[in-house]
């Protein structure tokens, strides 16, 4: 099955999504973004016709998958559109700014016979489905960590009026214009999704924040999470300002996921989404029943190349796959719920 595809919104972040498409064979029939400055470049690569008006692509019959890369405030709007005229959806995270929109998307998705995706594409490094593939051999899952830790300096010390983090007194800050919040949103939602993936979703969470005064963004979010089946997760994201030293490739980043279980211990130690073709992931599996360590790696891959052709092949087989259509809300609960807690100075039950 031949697929045309539409992208809406070609800033930034689009480019992963635009190789992606490319390599998974779909062809790119519209580019849409509200800066024809920022399409026409895409449009003309792709040979492809350009709007700053989405319904225009809508309305084309020929557009099998409409891929959305805007930012979060806009999803809703744009995805539920999308599933109403009968279109196979792929959306950037975060889904939607809070869990109300991105339940509303979701439940339109659950309605639709067509495919729905949020494109937490750390699912698609080779070293996280090599331990979702071992996983099941390890028994029960005690306790995981996870934690995202980002060297953003520190950009509340008198930013710029024309810094992203600049909160001027009518708000908002551009980062929090275009992603919604600070380093929790930005960083810590892909972790919060393999948390989900690899060890089970959460019943309840105690949650913490730092939010410098008089900014709207948090540069610290973290929280104690029990899952259904009593496996403890401790959950830290970090905009640190400890300079290069940090992280196992020495680069500022450091992204880890250790889960200690029954049989043994699994840790992934994940490279920066902007270094995927130059640097590469590690898996480390220490077997309990073996006593013998084993260090995975792998040659530097996209997963957002991997994370496409996974959503390309199963529109075109008529399957959703292995990856629910309500992904990208369980992570917006999850966000929700770590506010909420950290707001009220409690553990929260969360219902899902």
């Amino acid at each position: 099955m031949d697929l045309n595809a539409a992208v809406i919104g070609c800033g930034n972040i689009a480019k992963y999504h635009f190789s992606g498409l490319e390599k998974a064979g779909a062809r790119i029939k519209w580019v849409c973004d509200l800066d024809p400055a920022v399409s026409a470049p895409w449009a003309e690569k792709c040979k492809a016709q350009a709007t700053k008006d989405y319904h225009e692509l809508l309305a084309d019959p020929e557009v099998d998958l409409v891929n959305v890369t805007t930012i979060s405030a806009a999803h809703r709007a744009i995805c539920t559109d999308a599933i109403k005229a009968g279109k196979h959806v792929i959306c950037e995270k975060t889904l939607a700014e809070n869990a109300e929109d991105s339940l509303a998307i979701v439940e339109a998705a659950e309605a639709s016979d067509k495919n729905f995706y949020t494109s937490y594409m750390k699912r698609f490094i080779p070293a996280v489905e090599k331990a979702k593939e071992i996983l099941p051999s390890l028994g029960r899952i005690f306790n995981a960590h996870v934690r995202a830790y980002q060297g953003w300096g520190q950009p509340w010390k008198d930013p710029a009026p024309t810094s992203w983090f600049y909160t001027p007194p009518d708000g908002p800050s551009i980062i929090r214009k275009k992603y919604g919040g600070g380093i929790l949103v930005c960083g810590g939602s892909h972790l919060l999704d393999l948390s989900n993936f690899l060890v089970g979703r959460p019943e309840r969470l105690c949650g913490s924040m730092f939010v410098p005064e008089g900014k709207d963004y948090d540069m610290y979010a973290g929280a104690l999470m029990e899952t259904e089946a009593g496996s403890a997760i401790h959950f830290d994201s970090w905009a640190h300002a400890l300079g290069r030293t940090v992280g196992f490739l020495n680069d500022s980043w450091d992204e880890v996921v250790e889960i200690n279980a029954e049989y043994g211990r699994l840790v992934i130690l994940s490279c920066s989404w902007t270094d995927i073709t130059t640097k590469s992931s590690l898996l480390v599996h220490h077997d309990g029943k073996t006593g013998q360590t084993t260090t995975h790696s792998f040659a530097p891959c996209s997963p957002f190349d991997r994370a496409m052709a996974f959503f390309c092949e199963n529109i075109r087989n008529g399957t959703q796959g292995t990856q629910s259509k309500r992904t990208g809300y369980e992570v917006d609960k999850l966000i929700a719920s770590i506010k909420q807690s950290a707001t009220a100075g409690a553990s929260v039950d969360i219902a899902w």
